[in-house]
């Protein structure tokens, strides 16, 4: 409603920012009414819309970006168009990369069973440009020179707000990559097909005999030469503050004798919170940071996930750290 007034004042000549009107010329209580010269009026306005602009409150866990309005609920979630336009647009860029992404699984199958290099291309590529021609925007990479060599297998332990973070690091971070993945994300439509083709992990999370299994496939894809994504924090945080890590992905690594790569993803839970079912807004400020790999060698777990967990913390903006 604000940017709604300051647009009109713009048009008009005159800004009145009040939460009630005043007279002409005058002051109320409840209002502020600025008359400026002709000559004068844009150059004034514009200052006034830059202070309201200046007013508006920053977001944080504690009074996070509403949805765009209109909004409407689904279940639990938030839509709003910029959902429905993100997703129509998906569906249509996955019809046009389906073909690729038979011709690569095809090769795959054929050549390059264990590790799918041609599936992670697509997948990487689809993932890139979702971001950069229907987000408009860009994710900048911090750190890069602290990836482990091209070839050489190592777990990455990001920190998890959105599921935007899995098209951030997909798109961006230039090594091809697996997930563990909830078995849920595997089966949607489209995306997750992608994903089983490309060879992903599924976990389900209240299955005893399941984790036990995502534990060996992801050993055995370490040791195959793959490049392994596991959020430690187990689920995605609801207010953006890095949550407590589990030891079980730092024993994988431990296990197939690769080194962790803490990784700090910042700015990608507005675009996406997790109360939003679809992306409800333009995703901007994204950063990717890599620190450098920890040596998992003769290391107990628990060491692990707490020098992975600081390493984290220390890429994180400061209200999104926590004790």
């Amino acid at each position: 409603m604000r940017a709604f007034i300051v647009a009109c004042a713009l048009v008009l000549g005159e800004t009145r920012l009040a939460t009630g009107f005043a007279p002409a010329g005058g002051s109320a209580r409840t209002g502020v009414v600025l008359r400026h010269s002709r000559a004068e009026r844009p150059f004034a306005s514009l200052r006034v819309a830059a202070s309201a602009a200046a007013a508006l409150p920053a977001p944080s866990p504690q009074s996070p970006l509403p949805a765009p309005s209109p909004s409407f609920a689904v279940g639990s979630k938030v839509l709003n168009l910029y959902s429905v336009f993100f997703l129509v647009l998906n569906v249509l860029s996955l019809c046009v990369a389906y073909p690729l992404l038979a011709v690569a699984s095809a090769w795959s199958f054929l050549f390059d069973r264990k590790r799918r290099r041609a599936i992670d291309a697509v997948v990487a590529l689809w993932a890139r440009l979702c971001l950069t021609l229907f987000f408009f925007s860009r994710v900048r990479v911090e750190g890069a020179e602290h990836l482990p060599a091209r070839g050489q297998p190592a777990l990455f332990t990001p920190n998890h707000c959105s599921f935007l973070d899995i098209f951030a690091l997909s798109g961006f971070l230039p090594r091809p990559l697996k997930y563990v993945s909830k078995v849920e994300i595997l089966r949607i439509p489209l995306i997750g097909w992608a994903m089983q083709l490309a060879g992903h992990i599924a976990l389900r999370r209240a299955d005893r005999k399941s984790q036990l299994a995502t534990f060996r496939d992801s050993v055995a894809c370490l040791k195959d030469g793959n490049n392994l994504v596991t959020f430690p924090e187990g689920t995605r945080s609801p207010t953006g503050v890095l949550g407590q890590f589990k030891a079980g992905p730092f024993k994988m690594a431990a296990t197939a004798g690769v080194p962790v790569v803490p990784i700090s993803i910042v700015n990608t839970q507005y675009a996406m919170p997790v109360s939003s079912l679809l992306p409800i807004r333009r995703a901007s400020g994204m950063r990717i940071v890599v620190h450098p790999p920890i040596a998992t060698q003769g290391r107990d777990s628990a060491d692990l996930c707490a020098e992975a967990r600081a390493a984290v913390s220390s890429g994180l903006p400061e209200w999104m750290r926590s004790e």
